[in-house]
């Protein structure tokens, strides 16, 4: 029989595979989009779409309650009848939420888009109620350490979402293109429903306050650190549009946050997948190993980032109008000085996944809003300079947020 400390190894390992495997078709799947949808949009109208799309990232996160940190650090420590009564009583608590979340998406819409129109803005609205609900299961999945069908659902969006786009947008313009994410928003719900079903207790859906309210206490800070994480990463395209008007430099700037966000989210996958492996670790006492495991992911992370970074400076100039036309020659520059997140990126998951399993979601949140205040800020004083501006104020928020959580970590290390 293996020793605990070498099965809790292997289930570590085992995340890390699952989640390789599924990256190949998401990258596959962003490469494909990129190639093809700026052209078919244009300029103008790709900015208007980057402006839909951080919107609903913005009303997506507000119905978010730190649920993943919740269920990723509880659910492994439960029977499957006490997790299949925290599923179906999340999804009761995430109904009532993506209601409000889906109201505030569509107001803000109207109010900061003057071109925004009502039957688009309810579309915005719908997607985010269906996202807020969808993501429950997933989620749930992630702490059951069923890490694949966790790792679908982000990987197969982007084919779900470029084949309903290529079907829709060119009839329908960006009626078509508001229908085909709310498409993706429902068979994405469907598959996840479907895949924990086994978990589901309709007797236990209701919104139960008492029982819940330890669990969102857990997330509150975990909540409001994705928050302003979100505000932070997805704000961009609607800021630059509110600032400057100017809807091809919010989409010069959406295509340079799209290559930035397919290194961060494909560094924070790897890193979420480890929090039930070093959650176990922590919980036999194996402090030790988790720290280890942290540590092999910051070395090939940071080298793997600081290559990525090399690359992009190399290759942009001549490759963005190649990629994507000569009408976006100008998104080069954003590229490359957004591409200097990558090594920090690292630091940053690696420190979320250890403030996570520590339990320290006040400290994320601290550090994510010191970040967020800079990014403003910066942005603010930067707009003139457009895509560009908005990419070093990124890149320098990222830098404080890495360093407020490490630095507090840091000072509160308890082994």
């Amino acid at each position: 029989m293996p020793s605990t400390l070498a099965r809790l190894n292997l289930n570590v390992a085992r995340s890390l595979s699952a989640v390789s495997l599924h990256k190949v078709v998401q990258v596959a799947g962003l490469a494909a989009t990129v190639a093809l949808l700026p052209r078919l949009f244009g300029p103008e109208d790709y900015g208007r779409f980057a402006f839909v799309l951080s919107l609903s990232y913005l009303g997506q996160i507000l119905g978010d309650f730190g649920t993943l940190d919740v269920l990723g650090r509880f659910v492994p420590g439960l029977s499957a009848a006490e997790a299949g009564q925290l599923y179906t009583r999340h999804l009761a608590f995430k109904l009532l939420v993506g209601a409000a979340c889906s109201v505030i998406s569509m107001i803000a819409g109207m109010l900061l888009a003057n071109w925004l129109r009502l039957e688009w803005a309810a579309l915005l609205g719908m997607g985010v109620f269906l996202h807020i609900l969808g993501w429950v299961p997933y989620q749930f999945a992630l702490g059951l350490n069923r890490i694949g069908l966790w790792m679908s659902e982000q990987a197969w969006r982007q084919w779900a979402l470029l084949l309903l786009l290529l079907a829709l947008l060119p009839p329908l313009r960006l009626t078509g293109a508001l229908l085909a994410l709310l498409a993706m928003e429902i068979i994405f719900l469907g598959l996840g429903l479907w895949g924990v079903r086994a978990y589901w207790q309709p007797a236990q859906f209701r919104f139960d306050w008492p029982f819940l309210r330890p669990y969102i206490n857990f997330g509150a800070g975990f909540f409001l650190a994705n928050l302003t994480a979100v505000a932070l990463y997805r704000s961009g395209p609607l800021l630059i549009e509110v600032l400057t008007g100017d809807s091809v430099q919010t989409g010069y700037f959406n295509l340079a946050l799209g290559l930035f966000m397919l290194a961060y989210v494909t560094i924070g996958q790897f890193a979420q997948s480890l929090i039930p492996g070093l959650s176990g670790l922590r919980q036999s006492g194996q402090s030790g190993a988790a720290r280890r495991w942290l540590a092999n992911f910051v070395k090939v992370g940071w080298g793997l980032g600081v290559v990525g970074l090399a690359l992009v400076w190399l290759a942009a100039d001549w490759a963005t109008p190649l990629v994507f036309g000569p009408k976006f020659t100008g998104a080069a520059a954003a590229f490359k000085w957004i591409s200097l997140g990558f090594p920090l990126a690292v630091l940053l998951w690696a420190a979320g996944v250890a403030a996570t399993v520590l339990g320290r979601g006040r400290l994320k949140f601290a550090a994510s809003l010191a970040g967020l205040v800079v990014f403003v800020g910066l942005l603010a004083a930067l707009a003139d300079f457009g895509a560009v501006g908005a990419a070093i104020a990124l890149v320098a928020a990222l830098a404080v947020n890495t360093l407020a959580l490490a630095w507090g970590l840091w000072r509160r290390a308890d082994g």
